[in-house]
């Protein structure tokens, strides 16, 4: 887990160096420090990242399991 954990900080580095620290603040309606003290992309903003298409969610944070992210569709049960 330790590794796949490594592995997402640089996935955070590598999704800020692309859209820009500032820009990517702006996109997620969030202010730029907040982008900065980023360890790694936490988990409802690496699914709003994945949502603008450019990476996939488990690219972004591959040491989360889906569920742990990704809300659930209306009327669908976390138990199934």
């Amino acid at each position: 887990m330790n590794l796949l954990y490594e592995l997402a900080k640089e996935r955070k580095a590598e999704v800020v160096s692309k859209y820009g620290g500032r820009n990517l603040a702006r996109l997620l309606n969030i202010s730029h420090p907040a982008v900065s003290k980023w360890r790694v992309i936490p988990p409802l903003r690496a699914y709003q990242i994945a949502d603008m298409g450019d990476f996939a969610l488990d690219y972004i944070r591959p040491d989360l399991k889906h569920n742990d992210i990704a809300p659930l569709p209306q009327g669908v049960d976390h138990q199934s």
